[in-house]
């Protein structure tokens, strides 16, 4: 019997799917197996599919009309727009690599906050700006402490040879700037000496500082993750699946739909937006569909699946058996 659908069959689509990824091939160096499932989205705020294809037209006769059309060239674009993100779907997007800090690969954090001098000049320990957490600056070789006074424009830094040296929170600190405050000259003669002026920090001053926090451990936390963007690497390949559901005009009931992509590439374009007003910033993610070939060994881009829940066999879930499987026989 010839699986026909019912044509006067008609479907509603509003709301967005959830999508997952999963691997093509093994990658052991991120212990990722084929057939693994890599990425799952249930964030989405859209998820639009687009198709398009070229044309060619042979024309002829009066008013070189189009008499024959070709098709070709046809193009499938999947365009995600997640509400939220995480470190594994940046990684996505943007062809990186996540690091997790090791003793020999050290991730490094850049830290600044601002402190006001107290009495007698002393620059108190900063603070965490989100977390109110007391910190302390650390300068350790090839990462120096750097400060700027605000109040005059001056600016230092701390630097250290070998071991580490910390802010300690109690004294004032001497800022040495010959470009800002210039040189002092004692002696004359073969005898002169040239050193540059120092100025102690005052009460009230306002101090920026700049350091960098070197961690070698998470220490059973995920205290720092990385991810790493390289000119040479790019999003990779995946299947793709995405669910959502349909809603029936004649019974006003959802019934599943998904889409099924078997080789989807992940485009390099993206834009991340950080601003101060408006609506949260989104991400968004772009696929390109490739061809591939099923176990048939049909040439397929995309499939389109609707269906019911149950054990192969339509149920009463809002259509009659004819919409399912072409049986227009009644249950």
């Amino acid at each position: 019997m010839a699986n026909n659908v019912n044509i006067f069959d008609k479907y509603g689509i509003k709301e967005v799917a959830n999508v997952y990824f999963e691997a093509l091939e093994d990658d052991l160096a991120a212990g990722v197996y084929k057939g693994d499932i890599v990425l799952f989205l249930d964030t989405l705020k859209v998820s639009t599919i687009e198709t398009t294809a070229e044309n060619t037209a042979a024309q002829g006769g009066w008013g070189n009309p189009r008499l024959v059309q070709w098709d070709y060239g046809k193009e499938i674009n999947i365009t995600l727009e997640d509400a939220l993100m995480s470190l594994e779907s940046l990684r996505f997007m943007l062809g990186g690599a996540i690091k997790r800090p090791e003793a020999t690969a050290p991730v490094v954090v850049r830290h600044t906050e601002e402190v006001v001098c107290l009495a007698n000049g002393v620059v108190p320990l900063p603070k965490d700006h989100l977390t109110d957490v007391e910190l302390t600056p650390t300068a350790t070789p090839g990462h120096p402490i750097r400060l700027i006074n605000m109040t005059t424009g001056a600016r230092t830094q701390i630097n250290v040879k070998s071991d580490s040296k910390a802010l300690d929170g109690t004294k004032a600190i001497y800022f040495v700037n010959p470009a800002m405050l210039g040189t002092t000259t004692t002696g004359t003669g073969d005898e002169a000496v040239t050193s540059a002026k120092s100025v102690k920090t005052e009460p009230g001053d306002h101090i920026r500082i700049f350091w960098d926090e070197i961690i070698t451990n998470n220490e059973g936390n995920e205290t720092a993750i990385e991810v790493t963007i390289s000119p040479d690497t790019f999003p990779g390949t995946y299947k793709v699946v995405g669910d959502t559901f349909m809603r029936s005009e004649k019974t006003g009931k959802d019934e599943p739909f998904q889409f099924v992509i078997n080789k989807a590439k992940v485009q390099s374009n993206v834009t991340i937006t950080l601003q101060a007003e408006g609506d949260p910033s989104t991400f968004e993610m772009t696929l390109n569909v490739l061809r591939s070939t099923n176990d048939q060994g049909d040439n397929e881009m995309m499939k389109l699946v609707r269906y019911n829940i149950g054990a192969g066999t339509a149920s009463v879930s809002g259509n009659d058996y004819g919409s399912v499987d072409g049986d227009s026989v009644s249950p």
